[in-house]
This record gives structure tokens, C-alpha cells and sequence, in this order.
């Protein structure tokens, strides 16, 4: 697989999978993933996402009764400096 270059002191934004392969530990994924991970806490970079990623990673965890799961995304998206941005319908 590829390498992951970010740009130093830029806003990106993360889909629903980045998180997911993330607190999951994804084999295929994690390790690709560490330098936006690493930048991000070093405040090189500001991660942004949706609103509606809340919903879309907690679904299957909270279906599933798996409450630590639950709790490590909602420590990630809802504790941290990540900016969760609200969802409207001229966003959509």
C-alpha cells in the first residue's frame, strides 16, 4: 500500500471509514494511517468531519451491545480537538 503525505498546518477532513480502520485497528489500514494521527496530535494539522459520522460509527457497536467500542469512538470524535461540523440540507 501507499503512503499517506499530508500537508503540515492544513484542515482535513476524515470520512466515516478513517475512523472506523482507526479505533478498530484496521491490519490492512492502521499503519497508513498513523502520520495523519501523528500531525494531528503534534497540532500540525485540524481533522474536520461531519456531524454524521457520529451516527455512522456508532451503529453497529451500539446494535451489538459493544459499549467499550462505543466509548472509544465517542472519546476520539467528542473529546478531542476534532471539529464536528453540522449537518444541513444545503450541506447535503
Amino acid at each position: 500500500m501507499g503512503e499517506l503525505i499530508l500537508p503540515s498546518f492544513s484542515t482535513i477532513y476524515i470520512d466515516t471509514s478513517i475512523v472506523i480502520y482507526t479505533i478498530e485497528d484496521n491490519p490492512e489500514h492502521y499503519s497508513l494511517l498513523q502520520p495523519l494521527w501523528y500531525k494531528f496530535y503534534a497540532g500540525e494539522i485540524q481533522i474536520i468531519s461531519s456531524e454524521l459520522i457520529l451516527m455512522e460509527v456508532l451503529v453497529v457497536p451500539l446494535r451489538n451491545g459493544n459499549i467499550s467500542l462505543v466509548a472509544d469512538y465517542e472519546e476520539l470524535l467528542l473529546s478531542s480537538q476534532i471539529q464536528l461540523i453540522p449537518i444541513s440540507q444545503s450541506i447535503l
